[in-house]
């Protein structure tokens, strides 16, 4: 490991990407805040067209994504270690899946998995009768899907790519420009691979305001009820700088001693809430109701993935897939970057496998519990979570659901603390990440500037206050869909590259039990005394 002196322990800043960055978002989110009336409108027209022409474009880079992972996972390749031969994980294996957990997914989870079983049994898919009980059977089934397998598979690929790139071919650029190398070869040097961080660095912003968006007044509706106060745009304000306050510190003391432990925390206390409510809710109900939905949703697999609905125009993969992979592809490069810092000395497989796989089985259990616990509510006690949506919102609902659990008045705020934490965590990844997509290098125990933290911390603020500004789901959708379109295309040249890199270094490697850079290094070597001998006519080996 290269040692760093305490001289040189943070990286040092790459201005125009930082700037660049920085400016394009203020000019983003500014008119949002300046003219909120005005630009509602434009807003609820962009997202239709943008929608409605690239459904099957977003559907499909999903689905190649999924199965380009999978295929890697269990190709030779999967064998590689992240790191040389002595190379060990610096987290254990809970902490580095409640990291990447918490961190990809945050208290975003916990609000859908409430809210969106409701929106289909209101609106259900492929021309269903709504509030049927062949709704029900969809009512998880879609909130699963677009959680899962596939969502996890947008990460994987930058996931992969970053590491392979810093672990492997050991190059300490964690951004994006780098990674297409393979690709795009030496024009990343200039202002095309600038554009490629701006962009994404634009797209990361836009991904994690779409989730404040929703999740800040979910916080303010449950803190409202419970100091008695009403629930206004001045509260929803006040805890979302208060929050901010939280995961600015966190992402001011780093990685380890901030991101880490919150990620501990949040998932100790996010398994006792659901404990309770498994306790304390229709039991068998929810296990039947996630059973059935569970298959109709491996079932339907390839008709969800590929559903665009272009004869009856209903509109529900539109305002639904579509919107939820352009959410996933705006966070899929700060994921691969975060999870390339704490997966050093994992296989490839491993990788892979824990994020589609252990994740999605995290995600669906939010859905069991939570999710089955409102259709229950709605369609065996007859409480109208609909009308309450309509009147409330997504707010309104969650904290409708709650208040309906016996000792609500604990439950509320050790759910309100636990949300804090588990978007903190997310949030402040985020900002660490994006933090370290505007340094020229980091090296192994280097860190970016804690002062550049703090400010991408301030801006994730300062668009989440324009979203709620404007207001309005379609506002926060569109945040996530227009600035995820470039990273969809890069998403691709990143999986072209790590695929080049991949055949250049290891592709007539046999398949040990693992492969590591110290095995790059002799393949290279090999390679390079062979065609030596070829120019020469001396035979070796």
């Amino acid at each position: 490991m290269e040692q760093v002196n305490q001289h040189s322990k943070f990286a040092k800043i790459n201005l125009p990407v930082f700037w660049g960055s920085a400016i394009i978002c203020v000019l983003f989110y500014a008119p949002m805040v300046i003219f909120q009336e005005s630009a509602k409108g434009v807003i609820d027209k962009l997202m239709f067209v943008v929608t409605h022409s690239t459904d099957w474009l977003w559907e499909s880079v999903a689905f190649a994504a999924l199965t380009f992972s999978l295929w890697l996972a269990f190709s030779r390749y999967g064998n590689i270690r992240l790191g040389g031969r002595e190379d060990k994980p610096e987290f254990s294996t809970f902490t580095w899946i409640a990291m990447m957990f918490c961190g990809a997914s945050g208290a975003g989870l916990v609000y859908w998995a409430m809210v969106e079983p409701i929106f289909y049994l209101q609106g259900p898919p492929f021309g269903i009768k709504p509030m049927s009980p062949e709704a029900g059977s969809w009512a998880l089934a879609y909130g699963i899907f677009h959680w899962g397998f596939s969502a996890w598979g947008t990460f994987t690929i930058p996931a992969v790519a970053f590491s392979y790139m810093y672990y492997v071919r050991k190059r300490p650029y964690l951004y994006p420009s780098y990674a297409c190398r393979g690709l795009l070869g030496d024009c990343v040097d200039g202002w095309v691979g600038k554009a490629i961080d701006v962009l994404n660095i634009i797209g990361m912003v836009g991904g994690c305001a779409t989730a404040l968006g929703f999740v800040v007044p979910m916080i303010s509706r449950l803190t409202a009820i419970f100091f008695g106060v009403p629930d206004t745009l001045g509260v929803q304000i006040i805890v979302a700088i208060a929050f901010a306050g939280l995961y600015g510190y966190s992402c001011y003391q780093g990685l380890y001693s901030g991101i880490a432990k919150l990620a501990d925390y949040n998932t100790y206390l996010s398994f006792v809430i659901v404990l309770f409510v498994m306790i304390v809710g229709p039991t068998a109900f929810m296990f039947s109701l996630f059973s059935e939905n569970i298959g109709i949703m491996f079932q339907n697999f390839l008709r969800m993935s590929f559903y665009t609905d272009p004869i009856a125009k209903g509109g529900f993969p539109q305002d639904w897939t579509v919107f939820y992979w352009a959410w996933w592809f705006a966070w899929a490069i700060y994921v691969g970057l975060f999870f390339t810092r704490i997966s050093k000395g994992r296989t490839i497989k491993e990788l892979i496998l824990n994020m589609i796989v252990t994740c999605t089985c995290c995600s669906a259990l939010f859905y069991l519990i939570f999710g089955s616990y409102a259709v229950d509510m709605i369609m065996n006690q007859g409480i109208d979570l609909g009308m309450v949506l309509k009147e409330s919102g997504g707010p309104g609902v969650i904290a409708a659901i709650l208040q309906s659990l016996p000792l609500s008045a604990i439950v509320i705020p050790v759910f309100i603390v636990v949300m804090l934490i588990s978007q903190a965590t997310g949030v402040d990844a985020m900002a660490y990440t994006m933090s370290s997509m505007a340094c020229y290098e980091i090296k192994d125990g280097q860190e970016p500037p804690k002062w550049s933290r703090i400010f991408w911390a301030t801006m994730l603020l300062f668009a989440t206050i324009g979203l709620l500004m404007v207001g309005g789901m379609k506002v926060v959708q569109l945040s996530s869909v227009l600035t995820s379109v470039p990273i969809l295309f890069i998403t691709i040249i990143l999986a072209l590259s790590l695929y080049k890199w991949l055949q250049e270094d290891f592709g007539e490697q046999l398949r040990p039990a693992v492969l590591t850079s110290d095995d790059r290094m002799e393949v290279q070597a090999t390679a390079c005394k062979r065609k030596t001998a070829e120019d020469t006519g001396v035979s070796v080996g």
